[in-house]
């Protein structure tokens, strides 16, 4: 059930996260927002992904959920991240729904800004982070792979974002899906080339540097 907003939650995201360093220093992590027992090996992986991407420096982006893969990236953000001043892990960045879904925790992560739909909340990952790594997920999920893989194909070579799925069974069908349109002529470039499909933490480590 929807919960009152927040009106703690910043209306605009603080120009300090949109800087071209804070976007080169944030990774996006996103994924299912339940927990079930088909994603918990995903969910371990997560885990170590998160902890290791937090203590190499760099800030996570998430939805703030408390379940699944959310939930999981939410913990390592609290857990590892570095304090600010308040308080406040500073690398657990998070971008909120409005309204809230009644499982944030607002107290132990930053809250850039809220969104009134999903499309929205994409657009405003994209803004934040230059780096994503995408677990499996419902139907949001795929959604925010795919759009994000469409601005890395239409968009400027600059503005292209490192996107990393985890899971080479669950995203096969997509892989596949992209090869096709490459193999028909209906996009210009092969798949390997908008985003990037991995198993494990070691392969994820020598993409984000």
């Amino acid at each position: 059930m929807n919960v009152t907003f927040s009106s703690s939650i910043p209306s605009d995201i603080s120009s300090k996260y949109l800087s071209p360093e804070s976007r080169k220093n944030t990774v996006g992590i996103l994924g299912s927002s339940k927990s079930t027992d088909e994603i918990t090996d995903y969910m371990t992986a997560c885990a170590d992904i998160t902890k290791g991407i937090i203590l190499s420096g760099k800030n996570i982006v998430h939805g703030c959920g408390n379940q699944g893969i959310m939930g999981t990236a939410y913990d390592a953000g609290k857990t590892y991240s570095k304090k600010d001043k308040d308080g406040k892990p500073e690398q657990n960045l998070a971008i909120i729904a409005n309204p809230l879904w009644g499982d944030e925790d607002l107290d132990n992560c930053i809250p850039l800004t809220s969104t009134n739909s999903e499309a929205e909340r994409i657009e405003k990952f994209a803004q934040v982070a230059n780096s994503f790594v995408i677990f499996p997920g419902s139907s949001t999920t795929l959604q925010e792979a795919a759009t994000l893989i469409t601005k890395n194909y239409y968009g400027k070579s600059e503005d292209k974002k490192q996107i990393i799925l985890v899971g080479k069974d669950f995203f096969k069908g997509l892989q596949e899906q992209y090869q096709k349109l490459y193999d028909c002529k209906l996009i210009k470039c092969p798949p390997e080339e908008l985003f990037t499909i991995v198993d494990n933490e070691e392969e994820i480590n020598d993409i984000i540097k």
